[in-house]
């Protein structure tokens, strides 16, 4: 029998949860460690979009493409997969500036994950260079997913590169653990969008591999360099289900 001194802790409904789950996940991203900022200047010369920045056309474009994948996904964070026809389309661009329209809601962060070994862009973005990156964890080198997980120099964007070992990457991402690894970090923050960047899809195997397991995707098409054939091509090997648009980069 329950003494009267004793208290009784209310249910708290469903509701009540969600919401101090969500406070807590808004909580946790105020209190990112944000040192080593990357400067407006700095920004402005590696063309990304900031609020107020110079290029306020490239701010607009991306907000209104953070709006269609977001309706695309129904408001629920998603694994983006970014890919091209050719090389040099610049992906990576489109990478970094798709992941700054989300963070720019002060709500969510962006994780961007460097899967192009051939071509490691994303480098740039980083104050100081990776030690370890996403190839070292598929191959056990660490089994710490915060090892490899560092800060970029804009704000609620952190990046993981993409690694040392890099021979071996087309069997990495077919691999079971690279299906797991994905969920993890999309399940890990529910308020976290994650970005991937990949090599042109109509050349190398990873980018198809990486299409299975990605949400939506996105084909960039550097201007005057690819014709319908060409970009047909790519459309069919990502499937229509999962093309969320056809990006024509002049940048």
């Amino acid at each position: 029998m329950r003494s009267e001194n004793s208290q009784v802790t209310p249910l708290r409904n469903t509701n009540e949860v969600a919401v101090s789950i969500e406070n807590d996940g808004r909580q946790k991203i105020r209190n990112m460690n944000e040192d080593c900022l990357l400067t407006p200047d700095e920004l402005n010369e590696l063309k990304v979009i900031y609020p107020g920045c110079l290029d306020d056309k490239a701010l607009n474009d991306y907000r209104e493409l953070r709006t269609k994948l977001l309706k695309a996904s129904n408001n629920k964070n998603f694994v983006c997969m970014v890919s091209s026809i050719k090389p040099a389309a610049g992906t990576t661009h489109v990478a970094v500036n798709l992941a700054a329209s989300i963070a720019l809601d002060h709500s969510k962060t962006a994780l961007i994950i460097d899967c192009n070994s051939y071509t490691c862009g994303l480098d740039n973005y980083l104050k100081s260079k990776p030690q370890l990156g996403l190839s070292d964890f598929l191959e056990d080198d660490t089994d710490d997913i915060e090892d490899i997980i560092y800060p970029s120099g804009i704000r609620r964007i952190r990046i993981i590169p993409a690694g040392t070992k890099t021979e071996h990457a087309a069997e990495n991402f077919s691999s079971e653990k690279m299906g797991r690894f994905i969920t993890m970090v999309k399940e890990r923050y529910p308020d976290r969008f994650i970005i991937l960047d990949t090599p042109p899809i109509g050349i190398f195997a990873e980018s198809q591999i990486l299409a299975s397991i990605c949400d939506l995707a996105i084909l960039v098409v550097r201007y005057g360099q690819a014709n319908v054939s060409h970009v047909q091509t790519g459309i069919d090997l990502i499937s229509s289900d999962k093309l969320a648009g056809i990006i024509l980069n002049d940048k």
